[in-house]
């Protein structure tokens, strides 16, 4: 039952709303927590070659899962009818080799980025990484839909790509490996500009009809989260580019603190304020 059941996309369509801030995402909020405090932890306890090791692995799993899922959806739009969510496609779909969204962008671009050193990208996929990792453990679009303790290959590869798309730039800034500036933000807007381009063609040139990037419709209209659920859809478009913008100037605010010596600094600061 239980492997007849993995390897599906049952209850992918179902809206999470009715376990938004419920013990279901309490407990997922509490495991995200105490894993990256864990992991953390483990790292810095290993030497840097076996830190480069595993950090690599982890880059390696983020993609197979990536491809692991389109497997599936692949395999669902050949041979499951009726298929059991709306995400099955046919191979030759770009959605199997990328994707329109800025978290399945940053799933394929964050290990490219530090595997070949592309130091141009690194501002923009390094912050986008960490805001899409947040987003999706405050918003869990991916993880609690259908039933909230139903295991799937979908829902396993959400969890573990999520995550380490918020622990692995986070870990590298405290390493001392990069440091996301403000003075770049000219890259991580040019890159905000082409990443909505490309989700505007996918929207009305591949994926007809689609909503990546959520450029369509507002994805929150009607659902649980106040004010967000009455803005009208394209109306939206304006509060979504405000919302990043703030979660973009908040997440170089919040590396500060992960920089090597960062929290000391904060401490010292908040000392002598008082």
């Amino acid at each position: 039952m239980f492997l007849s059941s993995f390897f599906s996309t049952t209850g992918m369509d179902e809206h999470p709303g009715d376990y938004f801030f419920s013990y279901p995402h309490f407990i997922y909020l509490l495991l995200n927590i105490l894993l990256f405090i864990l992991l953390w932890r483990f790292l810095k306890r290993r030497s840097l070659r076996t830190q480069n090791i595993l950090i690599n692995i982890f880059l390696g799993v983020m993609i197979i899962l990536k491809y692991a899922g389109d497997a599936l959806f692949i395999y669902e739009y050949y041979y499951v009818t009726p298929a059991l969510s709306s995400y099955p496609h046919a191979f030759w779909d770009v959605d199997t080799f990328f994707s329109f969204q800025m978290c399945g962008v940053t799933n394929i671009l964050l290990p490219l980025v530090i595997w070949f050193n592309l130091k141009p990208l690194k501002e923009f996929v390094f912050i986008s990484a960490i805001l899409g990792g947040i987003a999706v453990i405050l918003y869990p679009v991916t993880v609690l839909y259908g039933h909230p303790y139903l295991i799937t290959l979908p829902i396993i590869r959400s969890v573990v790509i999520h995550f380490f798309l918020l622990f692995i730039p986070l870990y590298l800034i405290n390493r001392g490996d990069y440091k996301l500036e403000r003075k770049r933000w000219w890259q991580v807007a040019i890159g905000l500009i082409s990443l909505a381009l490309w989700a505007t063609f996918g929207n009305f040139v591949i994926d007809v009809g689609d909503n990546n990037l959520y450029l369509m419709e507002n994805p929150f209209y009607g659902g649980p989260v106040p004010i967000l659920n009455l803005i009208p859809n394209y109306w939206h478009i304006i509060l979504l580019a405000v919302m990043v913008s703030i979660g973009y100037f908040l997440i170089y605010k919040i590396t500060k603190l992960f920089e090597p010596g960062g929290f000391k600094k904060f401490l010292l600061k908040f000392k002598r304020a008082e």
